[in-house]
């Protein structure tokens, strides 16, 4: 392999706009499922959710092994120094919207499977998931696995960017809205009218010492529950007691938690604060925390890497992977500093390292 190709390679990647919302991953889903077919792939599915694209491919019968990475990209934040998707090289770093997060991983994927299809060395046991919709909404991969395409296997490789470092635990994400209401009014009335506002602040402040109980607890690294209270709109001017407001609250419980659960739990603590009003109380989102179960069975793939396995400050699909069975590592070139941040970048020396890497996973 040529660092030229793989170059060359990422390149094609970046130039297909897969903005997450502004763009649509579906040309570059057909393209891949084109390239696919002809790197000898027993089988190519491309399906969609919620207006979102994904490609997978099966290498042999039966696959136990997954590699994953997403094709959707944050729009460009401003700053950009040249055409966020046109690829430019400068000083050993590779520039482009996705660069890092994510199509340099997909891009070492596709040529490490072009190498060993070149050596006559057809893959065997081993399967594919590019997918869209991973920056904002995770339609595909629910999709994917709500379909059981899953089944069968056991591992899986997430790419996001890690350094080349394997990432083996993050936390959860959960986030809830409360609503109260009032007959509303005059500020002259106030004394006899419940303003929803204020009932919403007691909320807020149980919610923040629920969030203090918790403080000591979860494992090393990952202590607390992060509960944070995001907002509480409501009211258009002084002199008017609002008829509606809602508070938006967030946590981040550690690996090992049951985020429903804890919203749950939460939703306990606003409520009888608020007493005696009432509150509407919405779960928004709840995806699960993350950890490896058998950190050992990386080791063959990814060798020395496992040895320091990394904690995630950020969330990943790995979660969902591994809820509904399949055992995962976080992996991947770049760095998460570079990922949505202007002249986003992956070191060439870092893509190329990822190459070699994927050339030893992939079995043939």
């Amino acid at each position: 392999m040529s660092g030229a190709a793989l170059h060359r390679r990422l390149a094609e990647l970046v130039s297909f706009d897969t903005q997450n919302p502004t763009g649509d991953e579906r040309a570059l889903v057909d393209k891949l499922a084109r390239d696919l077919r002809d790197l000898g792939a027993t089988s190519v599915d491309s399906f969609g959710s919620s207006g979102h694209h994904a490609v997978y491919a099966r290498f042999g019968e039966a696959p136990r092994l997954l590699l994953n990475a997403h094709l959707d990209t944050v729009p460009a934040n401003s700053g950009y120094t040249s055409p966020p998707l046109a690829m430019a090289e400068r000083d050993g770093r590779l520039h482009g919207l996705g660069t890092a997060d994510t199509k340099g991983a997909i891009a070492a994927i596709l040529e490490a499977v072009a190498t060993r299809t070149a050596q006559g060395r057809p893959l065997r046991g081993v399967a594919l998931l590019f997918s869209g919709d991973e920056e904002h909404g995770n339609a595909c991969i629910k999709e994917f696995l709500a379909s059981g395409r899953h089944r069968g296997l056991e591992r899986a490789i997430v790419c996001e960017p890690t350094g080349l470092r394997v990432g083996h635990r993050h936390r959860g994400i959960g986030s809830a809205e409360a609503v109260a209401l009032s007959p509303g009014g005059h500020s002259s009335r106030a004394d006899t009218v419940p303003n929803p506002v204020l009932v919403l602040a007691r909320a807020a402040l149980a919610l923040d010492a629920f969030s203090a109980r918790h403080k000591g607890e979860g494992p090393q690294g990952f202590q607390g529950l992060c509960v944070n209270v995001a907002a509480i709109d409501g009211g258009v001017a002084f002199n008017v007691i609002p008829s509606r407001a809602t508070l938006r609250v967030s946590l981040r419980p550690a690996p090992g938690a049951d985020v429903r659960a804890l919203l749950a739990e939460a939703e306990g603590e606003a409520r009888r604060a608020a007493a005696p009003a009432d509150v509407d109380w919405r779960v928004v989102h709840a995806s699960p925390p993350f950890a490896t179960r058998d950190l050992a069975a990386f080791a063959p793939l990814l060798g020395d890497a496992v040895a320091a396995p990394l904690d995630l400050a950020f969330w990943t699909e790995a979660a969902l992977l591994s809820a509904a069975g399949v055992d995962a590592v976080v992996y991947g070139p770049g760095h998460i500093e570079q990922a949505h941040a202007p002249d986003e970048f992956v070191e060439v020396a870092q893509l190329e390292a990822a190459y070699q890497t994927f050339l030893r996973v992939l079995p043939t």
